[in-house]
């Protein structure tokens, strides 16, 4: 295993000639308000994201997987979301260039994202993790790279984003980010952070809203992306939600992505089927009217959590 001397000297003279936001100038401008969601949000380092991702949460790392990449990609996303934790990588990887080579899409069109797992927090660690995932994917950079949860350990949880820092400069990763932060594994990353995290990946849907934390990252310019934005299926059937989609002539799944994306959030849909995959990918193509907008806003204070790495508080 290389030094991490070595790493920091490649970097040194890998390094692109780019502005990147500090924590003492993030680059951030307030967004205009927006009538409608947005095919593609642009992140504090200048890079765009693709609205809508498939998130392959708990995907088998099989054809399975691999048919649902290609899926998805054939109805238009553009945007993929894994992490080392899903143990997909390589399923992902494989669909991905397979669909390059049928249909001749450039590698740049597309968007991957995957993220750094707890095991492998530390500088070297992280800094050797993503090469792993890279080989995992067979590519030769990430869009997007995050750390999944902040390590108890602040120390090692610098040292990780300081490798994030590093691989950035050496164009391994694009952008890079965090997910699972709250507000204070924030701020203390902010205090010592040379590029402020583009995104923050946390749960959000209308039934767990986190306005304070979302507010924190607003003020940094970071993006949210908003994952289990169906609360994992547990809400499609609340007759507040039913009742909204079929005024809408929509279903309850596109009502609950629509909500997010119009909020200006990454919205990261899971599906292994088919149909669900495009009819997500649809659940943009309409406007929810300020009175239904603001029924979803009111169920926020259910803060109906599902997932197990909402670890803070806020």
């Amino acid at each position: 295993m290389a030094p991490a001397v070595s790493i920091e000297r490649a970097a040194t003279l890998a390094i692109k000639k780019v502005n990147k936001p500090t924590r003492k100038d993030s680059g951030y401008q307030s967004p205009s308000p927006i009538d409608s969601p947005r095919l593609t949000v642009k992140l504090n380092d200048g890079n765009e994201i693709p609205q809508i991702a498939l998130g392959v949460y708990k995907a088998p790392n099989g054809q399975e997987t691999e048919d649902a990449v290609i899926a998805a990609l054939d109805a238009g996303y553009r945007h993929i979301d894994s992490a080392a934790r899903y143990a997909n990588e390589e399923a992902c990887g494989r669909a991905l260039k397979k669909w390059f080579e049928k249909t001749g899409t450039p590698r740049e069109e597309v968007f991957v994202t995957t993220k750094l797992w707890d095991a492998d927090h530390g500088y070297e660690a992280t800094f050797n993790a993503l090469c792993d995932s890279l080989a995992k994917f067979q590519l030769d950079y990430f869009d997007l790279y995050l750390i999944h949860s902040p390590s108890d350990d602040k120390e090692k949880r610098h040292e990780s984003w300081r490798a994030l820092e590093t691989a950035q400069k050496l164009g391994k990763v694009r952008s890079i980010g965090v997910s699972n932060f709250g507000a204070s594994h924030l701020d203390d990353l902010l205090a010592e952070a040379n590029v402020v995290p583009a995104v923050n990946q946390i749960e959000v849907h209308p039934f767990c809203q986190r306005q304070d934390l979302v507010e924190k990252c607003q003020q940094h310019g970071i993006v949210i992306e908003a994952y289990s934005p169906l609360a994992r299926g547990n809400k499609l059937e609340d007759p507040r939600i039913v009742r909204i989609a079929e005024k809408n002539g929509k279903t309850p799944a596109q009502i609950l992505i629509n909500w997010s994306a119009a909020r200006g959030n990454v919205v990261l849909p899971k599906s292994l089927t088919a149909h669900r995959i495009k009819s997500n990918m649809e659940s943009l193509d309409f406007t929810l009217s300020a009175e239904d907008m603001a029924e979803l806003d009111a169920l926020g204070s259910e803060n109906y959590v599902t997932g197990s790495l909402h670890r803070s508080k806020d």
